[in-house]
């Protein structure tokens, strides 16, 4: 659940908070490792963001600073988004959106004694070594907005200096009644990581 509000200022300037309740944990340790819910604490982060015109010498239209504290990982984020919308005639759009992150840690993480023996990630010592200090992120996509379905598909990739990859990601967000939207999404398509989901939310503006 996400809840912010929208300052008195000339740029479009929110804040808000971010709320995930987590899900209702089973007796059986197994059952909650095998539906990732390991955890039955709350967590929540807060934002501010705000939208400013673009940098149009580069062609982008839109631009869009983010800063972000997230409590339950215990990390920051700040990051710039350029964009530029063009229409295709009445009922077509298409944006093309360019993010870049970076991620840090609030507190420094500290090297893991492990009880199991693992094959990933192990220093000399027997402790796991810690992530890196400072993740940086580049996104970017291409959404196709069809007006009178209120449908829009989107295609992109992402890549990360956690592991120096390219990750594809693929989604179709479809309006149903009202404010209420649901995205199908499938990131990773076609290899052994991949990674498949079905959300539903609705925004009341109010």
């Amino acid at each position: 659940m996400t809840i912010g509000r929208r300052l008195p200022t000339e740029w479009e300037t929110k804040v808000g908070t971010d709320v995930s309740l987590a899900a209702q944990q089973s007796p059986a340790l197994s059952e909650n490792i095998l539906n990732g819910t390991t955890t039955d604490r709350s967590t929540g982060s807060v934002w501010g963001n705000i939208t400013m015109p673009g940098f149009r010498p580069l062609g982008f239209d839109k631009t869009s600073v983010e800063a972000r504290v997230d409590g339950g990982k215990d990390q920051g984020k700040v990051g710039a988004t350029l964009s530029r919308s063009v229409p295709l005639g009445q009922n077509l759009s298409v944006k093309w959106q360019n993010s870049y992150s970076v991620v840090q840690p609030l507190a420094p993480p500290a090297p893991v004694i492990p009880t199991v023996p693992l094959a990933a990630n192990v220093t000399p010592t027997g402790a796991i070594a810690p992530p890196p200090a400072q993740e940086r992120v580049f996104d970017e996509a291409l959404r196709f907005n069809i007006a009178p379905s209120g449908t829009t598909i989107s295609a992109g990739a992402k890549s990360s200096t956690a592991d120096n990859q390219w990750h594809n990601k693929f989604s179709i967000e479809q309006t149903l009644v009202g404010p209420l939207k649901v995205t199908t999404s499938v990131e990773d398509a076609g290899t052994a990581t991949g990674n498949k989901s079905i959300t539903a939310g609705f925004k009341k503006v109010w």
